[in-house]
């Protein structure tokens, strides 16, 4: 596992939170970008937050400078964009790494991502990073749970373990939950 350094959340106030939580108890400078960034890093050690809606790119710009500003150059980037037909996840992953250190960005997706009947969208999540030699894409697909009772999403906490567990294993593509076989009804 890499030295601890900076890692830039997005989506690190809701289901990631304690992943964040996790990886600031390592030693890692974690910065956050969300709406209520700022409340919620507040009297988190090692947290800082950075109020933007990521569906204002210059909002976002200004709150990944500021995030950048506080914790340098980030090591790490974890990111849950609930769309990436948008400016600000190219934004963040250009914003990671430094020449000759490379960081990788996590990219929480949706378990849509990997429906069988769409291969093209895991390729065109991956744009996020293509071309960018400070950025090594890992992919994160948030699958589904089979219970007794049914198919169900994934709780908050088994997202962050996953997450957590992608990290540590540093894979190309990882799955919390699982994805196969694809249920009928959702």
């Amino acid at each position: 596992m890499a030295e601890p350094g900076h890692v830039l959340v997005v989506g690190g106030t809701g289901m990631l939170a304690a992943a964040a939580d996790a990886l600031a108890e390592e030693g890692w400078r974690v910065s956050h970008i969300a709406r209520h960034a700022s409340s919620f890093a507040q009297g988190r050690t090692g947290q800082a937050g950075f109020d933007a809606d990521y569906h204002d790119a210059e909002a976002f710009r200004r709150a990944l400078e500021a995030a950048l500003a506080w914790g340098g150059p980030p090591g790490r980037g974890i990111a849950w964009f609930r769309t990436l037909k948008l400016e600000t996840p190219r934004l963040m992953a250009q914003a990671l790494g430094a020449p000759g250190r490379p960081a990788r960005l996590f990219q929480v997706l949706g378990s849509r991502t990997a429906h069988p009947d769409h291969p093209d969208r895991l390729p065109r999540a991956a744009a996020t990073a293509e071309g960018l030699p400070n950025c090594i894409l890992r992919q994160v697909v948030l699958g589904f749970r089979v219970d007794p009772g049914g198919v169900r999403a994934n709780t908050n906490e088994e997202i962050s373990s996953g997450v957590l567990e992608a990290i540590a294993a540093d894979r190309p593509l990882s799955v919390v939950g699982q994805v196969d076989p694809w249920p009928l009804e959702r």
